[in-house]
Order: structure tokens, then sequence, then C-alpha cells
């Protein structure tokens, strides 16, 4: 079934290209840390991204964009491995990846959360320390990928890529059957692994929550016995409780942008504002600033 959503993830994830603003010098500052956004296209917002209300909020860093629309987690480590680590101007004086990505891959959890592990090992050895988001809530009822059953499906597939990123699961857990490629399949998280910092977006702020009304139980109820959860009725109760309680993690109506995946502004700026409460103290980041930031061509002082 997993597979069936490859080619409509694509589609629905999808923005607008950008054009390509990689300068040869992508340094603008003398701030003493530099860190390069890699993603999909959450992280190339276009409209005041949260790498954009760092910058601004956090004296200290330097923030450099290489985010791809439509990248999925093997893609985001081929552009760091290519557009930053190979690119001499943007590594000279990189310290931080920050990372935000793997949407576009969901629909295949283990494997994106391989890729994902690879891009922070390939990191580390490199030299830079990590700041890894989880994905963030999406998801809507109006979205034909999310009609009864398969609404749970692909959210269990994003908690699975989101569990990974904060380090709730095992090796043979988080990667499946990749866990033979690694050096011992068994052993314990190896050092680099796992991101430095990791930052929860799935459970935070940006989520519907409460708020949200739960899905009616009967068509639930009668379509069981052909879900992905037939065979463990023993847990019958818990599943539809599950699949009634999924617009619960859908993200907010407030921070929707063109549709329910991509937050607008107002989102991106609550995404820093929750990075700036893990933020390194090397960073000097001023959480008030982000927090009442507007953007207007450039991030600037809101009003009030």
């Amino acid at each position: 079934m997993l597979r069936l959503f490859a080619c409509a993830l694509a589609g629905l994830l999808a923005m607008p290209a950008l054009a390509d603003d990689a300068p040869k010098n992508p340094w603008h500052t003398t701030r003493p840390v530099r860190a390069v956004v890699l993603g999909g296209s959450i992280s190339r917002y276009y409209a005041g991204n949260f790498g954009q209300y760092l910058q601004y909020g956090c004296r200290d860093l330097e923030v450099v964009n290489r985010g791809e629309v439509g990248a999925g987690a093997a893609k985001i480590l081929k552009n760091l491995r290519d557009g930053v680590l190979a690119e001499p101007t943007t590594r000279s004086g990189l310290q931080w990846v920050i990372i935000q990505g793997g949407l576009n891959s969901v629909w295949a959890p283990e494997s994106t959360a391989w890729w994902l592990s690879r891009l922070f090992t390939t990191s580390h050895d490199a030299g830079l320390k990590v700041l890894a988001l989880s994905l963030s809530p999406w998801g809507s009822d109006d979205d034909p990928r999310f009609d009864n059953w398969k609404a749970l499906h692909l959210h269990r597939a994003t908690e699975h890529v989101v569990e990974f990123v904060l380090g709730h699961l095992t090796p043979p857990t988080a990667f499946g059957k990749r866990v033979a490629q690694r050096a011992s399949a068994d052993a314990p998280w190896q050092k680099g692994e796992l991101p430095d910092i990791a930052i929860d977006l799935w459970r935070s702020p940006l989520r519907a929550g409460a708020s949200a009304v739960q899905r009616p139980r009967e068509p639930l109820e009668r379509t069981f016995d052909s879900s992905p959860w037939a065979k463990r009725s023993a847990e019958r109760d818990r599943w539809i409780d599950a699949a009634r309680a999924v617009p619960q993690q859908y993200l907010a109506k407030q921070y929707h942008d063109f549709d329910h995946v991509h937050p607008n502004g107002g989102g991106h700026r609550l995404i820093a504002a929750l990075v700036c409460q893990q933020a390194p103290a090397e960073w000097h980041c001023d959480c008030d600033a982000i927090r009442h930031a507007i953007y207007k061509g450039k991030v600037v002082p809101g009003k009030g």
C-alpha cells in the first residue's frame, strides 16, 4: 500500500520551482557561526522561512538555504554532498547543518530514516554539527490520500520518521531490513547516527490538537476488517480510536499556506521560535525577537 502513495505525494508536496539563487560566495556577514539549511519545499518557503527568522533573531548566526522543492531523504543527502561539502565557498567556515525534510519520501519510512541517518553521519564526519527538525503536522480530510484508513497509515509512517529523528527508536526498528547495512546490526546507536539537537515539530503547537473534530466511529468499525490492522483484531478498539483522532494531528488551519502540508509565514516563525528554545548558546538567539518579528520582503521587527 505504501507504494501507492509515492506518485501522489510528489504531486501534492511540490511547489513551483525556485530559481537557483546560490551565489558564488553565499556568505554575506562576518557572523562567527555559519549554518546551512537542507530539506524539501517546506525549508524553501518563499515568504519568510524558519532559516530567515533564525538569522534575524540569532545575533551570531548566518544561514544559507540549500533546500530543494520535492527532495526526499536520499536527495537531501546528495544535496549535502554535492551542493555543500563539495562547494568550497559554502563549506568555508560552515559549522552547522539544519535539516527539515523527509516528507517527500515518507511513504517508505524505514528507507527515509536510513538516508537521514546517512545525512547525519556524513555531516558529522565532515566535522559539522547537526540540528534536525522533525517532520511537521500535515493532512486533510479533503485529500483522497487521507480517506478512511489511509490517513492512519500515512501518519504512522510520518511518526516513524519523527520518532527516529528524536532518537526514540532502536536501529532495527528505525531501519528495518536496511539495518543489515550497519557495521553491527544490533548495536546501539553509534556516534554520529543521530542529530546533536532534535526539535519535535510533530507534537508542537503547529498541530490542530483537541480542537479538531474526530472522525465518526461507524465507518471505521464497518471497514476495519479490510484495513491494514485487520490482523490485530485484539486491539481493534485501539486502532479505531487512533484513526478517529487523525484530524487532531493535522497542521492547524491557521498555519496553512497554499495547502495542508506547507506552513505559512506564521508557521515558519513558530518553527524558528521552537528551534530557538533549544538553540546552541553560541548562536546568541533572542526568542522574543523571533516571536514578534514579521516578514516584509525580509524579516523585520513587528509592531508592539
